[in-house]
Order: C-alpha cells, then structure tokens, then sequence
C-alpha cells in the first residue's frame, strides 16, 4: 500500500458518511472518493500489475485500512437513492471495467447497471445489454431477472415469460437463490393480466417469507425441515 493517496481517499471517505447522516451538506464527495479510489489503483498497477485484480482483494492489498468494498456498497446504494442514474452507470461501468470478475461475481453490479438504463429510459439498451449477458451466463438467475425487467419495459412479455419458464417450474418452490426471479414473474403476470399465475408465484413468495421468519424468530424451528435457503 505504497500510493499516500489512500489516506487522502480515507478522509473522503469521512466526508462521504457525514454527509449520508445530514451532517456533511457537499454530496458531491461520495463520487470524489469513488474517482480517487480508481485513480489509485491505476497508479498502483503502474508498479504492480496484480494490484487488487478482483474487487475482493482490495482490502487485503490495503491491509484492510479502509473497509472499501464496504464503503463501495455503500455509495452505490446512497447515489441509487438519491436517484443520480448518470452517475450511478458511471459507477457500474467503471467498476466492471476496473476489476477482475470470475463466475458470477459481477452480477450484482449487471443487475444495478440494467436498472439504471430503465431509470434513464434506455430500455432498448436494457435490453441489448441483459440479452449479452444471458447469452454469455444463461443459467445466472440474476441475468435472467434482470432481462424480464427489461423485456417488461419494451413490453416484450413473451420473452420476459420464456425467462420466468426457464426458472419456475410447474410446483415449483421459492427459495433464497430464486427469490429475485418470483419477484419479477409477479410483476411480469400483473402486467400481462395473468392474475392466476401471479396468485400463486405471491403466494410462494408469501409461504417463503412466513418460513423465513419462523426460522429466524422461533427458536423451536425443527432443523431437520427444509430450509429457504437451499
């Protein structure tokens, strides 16, 4: 961690949550810090190609000064609610392009991305951009889910549907890892008018729900049941 700009990022970074709590009125540092963190670690790999090729290994080449990954999650999420979709896809992009993503590590950061083109009302990018991606991972859920938000902002629901059919079998249960594609075949059938279906992906997205809660508040929950999670 030879570069003194981290401890210049670190005070940002300060910045960045005194201004998430009211206290810091400048908004504008949370995408100071972000663009000085990419700055670093390009001048970082100047000296050390390898320097933190995958985003999980930034806080172990910083010897865990700073919690960056946290603090990425973080800013994401304040400049999501903040509705600053430029910047945001900015972000993204730059993120994507930054690191190393091996399997489906860079799902999340897909997902975020195919969102913000809908905010921006580039649906037909949404769709082109999560049509790759599907291409490339067609068992990722999360591609797939986030291509039936997409395929229902261009009104394509046939596509949209072929997606869902691909995930939710007839009977088939909601759990942890398919949650997220429930979730849009609910809104994908309300849109289509689909009310039978959509009845029954809510109600299993309901009974999950109920099942997450009881494990989770009822310290007698049989651990020998199936759990929500597998």
């Amino acid at each position: 961690m030879s570069n003194k700009k981290w401890k210049q990022f670190d005070k940002l970074t300060e910045k960045c949550y005194l201004n998430m709590i009211g206290a810091e009125k400048d908004s504008s540092y949370w995408l100071k810090a972000f663009d000085l963190m990419k700055e670093i670690i390009l001048e970082e790999r100047k000296d050390s190609p390898g320097f933190a090729a995958e985003l999980e290994m930034i806080d172990d080449a910083t010897d865990y000064a700073f919690d960056i990954q946290g603090w990425l999650e973080d800013c994401l999420d304040e400049i999501d609610m903040r509705e600053e979709y430029k910047t945001l896809l900015k972000m993204c992009n730059d993120l994507l392009e930054l690191f190393g993503w091996p399997e489906y590590s860079d799902s999340d950061i897909k997902f975020r991305k195919a969102t913000v083109l809908r905010e921006l009302g580039k649906t037909k990018e949404a769709v082109e951009f999560c049509e790759k991606w599907i291409r490339k991972e067609p068992e990722n859920v999360v591609a797939a889910t986030a291509g039936v938000y997409a395929f229902i902002g261009t009104k394509e629901y046939d596509k949209a549907e072929t997606l869902v059919d691909r995930f939710i079998m007839d009977n088939s249960k909601c759990f942890e890892e398919n949650e997220i594609m429930f979730i849009a075949a609910s809104k994908l059938y309300g849109a289509m008018g689909k009310e039978k279906e959509k009845k029954e992906v809510d109600k299993a997205i309901q009974e999950y729900d109920d099942c997450l809660e009881e494990y989770f508040l009822n310290p007698d929950f049989d651990e020998d049941e199936e759990l929500p999670f597998n």
